[in-house]
């Protein structure tokens, strides 16, 4: 047999670190409500009442190399097979293997597992691509694997045919990843991940060169992993940390920076670096290029300008041969999504969509997204759950969510039941992830010190995104085969918004409801929108982070619950125990004991915020969360709800 060594994670190296060269038509335009209280069987009790359960249900990825003369260690179909399927929930349509030379006397071995969303009955669209290289009178392949979605796949193509003299006959498929291999062959692997406009992770063999390309978004809204053999050679990527794990003769797996690309001779270089990261440094440059800055802020952009990128970013994502809804929380930013796409789903000759929300009975979030469905028009979806739903769930969320950031993990509890509801129905959702970090969106901002300061916190967190929020979003949703969108993340619209005056986005604390978080961006929708109107009460509630709005005192209970199976002597030996990131809590030493049972030695893989939760390593004292979460929950209540109704 082969040997296989245990993978000890170091975290993934910080930037300085890294090795660089420097649809059909729902028959509803009505508002319905149907609620949803699932245990175990939910999946079961779902499928009876969903018209769409018969037919097919992004993707997963994997990519392995045998190097140096090594024969089917990493490579054969069996080790590449066994890895897929433990990514099967990614892409449930189908597997994909193949395999070629790499190399002097290696091989390279791709697997992908496919969600099908663009082109989902075109079996060419099928990957593994594999496409004969033309370069070399066809001795050769350029093979690709990729996750996510380019929304500019046709303009890119024809761009290539057009400047580049790129045959249209090239194009074997629809799908929109393809157009990957293609820009390679005629930009090169800068321009291509340049050129790329999207959520993506994609892996790239050129055999006539033995390269490998790789690739991730921006934002890092598609995961992506890497794993070394001793020698610090790459030898493998995932989507996910479980397919890594167990790939014989590795020594490290890492997290694959978001906004960079690789290849062997460059290594890791960082494609994607905006101007705005910088604009609030202190003595840095581009303080002065700030647009609220130079030539008086006449650059700055307008209410108008910004409303318009976000309307362009919402339409691009409606890209799709599926059915698909959106995640309606009942938050501004989801709500805001959701004004915006009737328009255009309308002039698709759609006239509604399902929206799905979660929450326990009589929630902020429940109540405040029953309002805005009626609103809109949307066919809405409830799922009740209970705090026993919750911690019955808790090893699976922790299985799938890939860390023991317990901050993450309690707003990942409700986005496991929400994803499974909404999967029962649709292949993909739109939501509103992300404003947060471009507005300002969370409580403990009202403590910022100065507009300069916040900037710089917006960008901290900004940052991380790909280590905390978008872990979740694609993590729980993929879990159940479902493709989430997050239109605020776009690249023309992050530019936008971050070129605005932060001193817009301050907090007065303690000011009125007209003052509070994300007061600009609430008024540039509080208008009626193409007949819709966002109800006062949810336009200027309190931002909810997920795990709050669902109901104000289950994650008490779930603490509660999660304690009682720690003991004192487990909590007195933690330290020894996990000497790096030392569990602080109960709840904290539970995540982490369940994390160490699915991915022994990897406790380095994780990214935790500083001081163990988000607002632990901003440059202001905030007493508003905790580790433990809120500390006021009261503050969220609003009067939709029927303790202020009855």
């Amino acid at each position: 047999g082969t040997s296989q060594a245990t993978p000890s994670c170091p975290l993934t190296p910080s930037s300085s670190q890294l090795p660089l060269p420097q649809r059909n038509t729902l028959p509803f335009s009505f508002f319905r409500l149907r609620m949803f209280r699932l245990g175990r069987s939910a999946t079961k009790r779902l499928a009876t009442v969903s018209p769409f359960t018969q037919q097919v249900r992004r993707c997963g990825v994997f990519a392995s190399f045998d190097v140096n003369g090594e024969v089917g260690v990493r490579t054969s179909e069996e080790v590449v097979r066994s890895m897929c399927d433990k990514i099967q929930h990614r892409g449930p349509d189908g597997t994909g293997v193949d395999s070629g030379p790499f190399g002097q006397n290696g091989r390279w071995a791709l697997g992908h597992t496919r969600l099908a969303i663009v082109a989902p009955d075109q079996r060419s669209a099928d990957q593994p691509f594999k496409i004969p290289d033309i370069r070399t009178n066809n001795k050769h392949n350029i093979a690709l694997v990729a996750n996510g979605e380019i929304y500019n796949h046709d303009s890119l193509f024809n761009e290539l045919v057009d400047r580049k003299g790129v045959s249209k006959d090239t194009r074997i498929s629809r799908s929109d990843c393809e157009v990957i291999i293609h820009a390679y062959k005629a930009l090169g692997p800068d321009k291509t991940a340049r050129s790329l406009d999207g959520m993506f992770a994609f892996v790239l063999v050129d055999e006539a060169n033995g390269k490998i390309f790789a690739g991730r978004d921006p934002c890092g809204i598609k995961p992506l992993y890497y794993a070394t053999s001793s020698d610090g050679s790459i030898v493998g990527f995932a989507s996910e940390l479980k397919a890594l794990v167990g790939l014989p003769k590795i020594s490290n797996i890492y997290e694959f920076p978001n906004g960079h690309y690789y290849t062997p001779e460059t290594g890791f270089v960082k494609y994607y670096d905006p101007d705005w990261k910088r604009f609030a440094d202190e003595g840095a440059e581009e303080q002065k290029m700030a647009p609220w800055v130079a030539e008086e802020g006449k650059n700055e952009p307008t209410a108008a300008d910004l409303k318009d990128a976000l309307d362009m970013a919402v339409k691009k994502r409606l890209m799709s041969d599926v059915d698909f809804g959106m995640f309606l929380s009942g938050g501004i930013d989801s709500c805001i999504v959701g004004q915006l796409m009737m328009k255009h789903i309308r002039d698709m000759g759609i006239q509604s969509i399902p929206s799905f929300t979660v929450g326990m009975k009589d929630a902020p979030d429940l109540m405040a997204a029953r309002a805005m469905a009626k609103e809109l028009g949307t066919e809405h979806h409830e799922r009740l759950f209970t705090a026993e739903e919750a911690f019955e769930i808790v090893d699976n969320v922790v299985y799938h969510i890939e860390t023991y950031n317990a901050e993450l993990i309690r707003s990942a509890v409700p986005n496991y039941f929400l994803a499974e509801a909404a999967a029962q129905k649709v292949k993909m959702v739109i939501t509103g992830e992300g404003a947060d970090e471009l507005w300002a969106g969370y409580s403990y901002f009202e403590d910022a010190t100065n507009p300069n300061a916040l900037h710089r916190e917006l960008v901290r967190i900004h940052s991380r995104l790909a280590v905390a929020n978008l872990l979740r979003t694609d993590r729980m949703t993929m879990a159940h085969s479902l493709e989430a969108r997050v239109p605020f993340l776009d690249v023309l619209n992050m530019e936008k918004v971050m070129s605005l005056n932060p001193a817009k986005k301050m907090i007065v604390k303690g000011g009125g409801p007209k003052q509070r978080e994300k007061a600009f961006l609430r008024r540039i929708f509080e208008p009626t929108h193409h007949g819709i109107t966002i109800p006062e009460p949810v336009l200027w509630r309190m931002k909810a982070m997920q795990c709050e709005g669902v109901g104000e005192d289950w994650v008490s209970v779930l603490q509660a619950r999660l304690s009682e199976k720690v003991s004192d002597k487990e909590m007195a030996e933690a330290k020894e125990r996990w000497p790096h990131e030392t569990p602080q809590t109960k709840e904290e030493y539970y995540y982490r004991s369940v994390f160490e049972k699915h991915y022994p030695n990897c406790e380095r893989v994780p990214t935790t915020w500083e001081g163990g939760y988000r607002a632990g390593g901003a440059e202001w004292k905030s007493d508003t969360y905790t580790r433990e979460g809120l500390k006021d929950v009261s503050r969220l209540t609003h009067s939709l709800q029927q303790k202020h109704t009855a």
